[in-house]
């Protein structure tokens, strides 16, 4: 299956993944070759298949990049009225999930336009003790460019999904 066709389809999906989960799993390679899984919050994508995140707290990832920059992203829709609807009717409606394949760059200082991105994803706890403790200093990001996708499929309930 081509990314670029279903680009759109997949920014349906990480969408929502990302109401229902708040974070995306990011996998990475160690210099055993061991998986590493990481959960990040703040992953943006955009229309051309690249994406980006906001690299604060990992330290395993970042140690991992510096042998192999491949990664996997992958969102799951684990809306609970999703999964009842789509298994009451015995099909999906849109994908469950989806994994992304790629290659992150170097971290870089954040635009404003990606620092304003992040702000309005958590402006709903702007007001809380834990928001300023882990947020107030998120400027750094690394961007990802997507060349390949794995969607989860489920026999029988997901056909027709994918192009």
């Amino acid at each position: 299956m081509e990314i670029e066709k279903n680009w759109p389809e997949i920014l349906k999906v990480l969408g929502n993944a990302k109401r229902s989960n708040r974070f995306f799993s990011i996998a990475t390679v160690d210099s055993d070759g061991n998986p590493h899984v990481t959960p990040i919050g703040h992953v943006f994508f955009r229309d051309d298949m690249t994406g980006y995140y906001f690299d604060a707290y990992s330290k395993a990832m970042p140690k991992n990049f510096e042998h192999n920059k491949r990664v996997c992203v992958m969102g799951v829709n684990s809306s609970t009225g999703f999964w009842l609807k789509s298994l009451f009717k015995g099909q999906f409606n849109s994908a469950p999930a989806v994994r992304l394949f790629g290659e992150v760059g170097e971290a870089r200082q954040a635009t404003e336009d990606e620092i304003r991105e992040l702000q309005n994803a958590i402006r709903i706890t702007s007001k809380l003790k834990g928001h300023e403790l882990l947020w107030s200093d998120l400027d750094r990001v690394r961007d990802i460019k997507f060349d390949s996708f794995s969607p989860a499929t489920y026999p029988a309930m997901c056909e027709g999904l994918w192009k």
